[in-house]
């Protein structure tokens, strides 16, 4: 009667997986805070339409402006936003 033998070869793939580690999330660090700082803008007021020297920002520009700045009350406390 014959021997099968079975080389140690075959289970190496079915150990493989068992000495793996789970891999961790990554740390993410926002620092945009200490970067960013809301954008100032100049509006004219109500009922102006005239702008000399077009100092003024268009109403679509402001409303952007006040989108972004909102974004970064929510995300940022004035103890995390640049100084100036």
């Amino acid at each position: 009667m014959r021997k099968i033998y079975l080389s140690p070869v075959l289970f190496l793939p079915l150990t493989a997986g068992m000495c793996t580690t789970t891999p961790q999330a990554p740390v993410v660090i926002d620092t945009s805070c200490a970067i960013f700082r809301p954008i100032s803008y100049a509006q004219l007021p109500a009922g102006q339409v005239d702008d000399p020297g077009n100092k003024a920002d268009s109403d679509a520009t402001v409303g952007e402006i006040e989108q972004h700045n909102a974004k970064i009350d929510s995300r940022c406390s004035s103890a995390d936003a640049p100084s100036g």
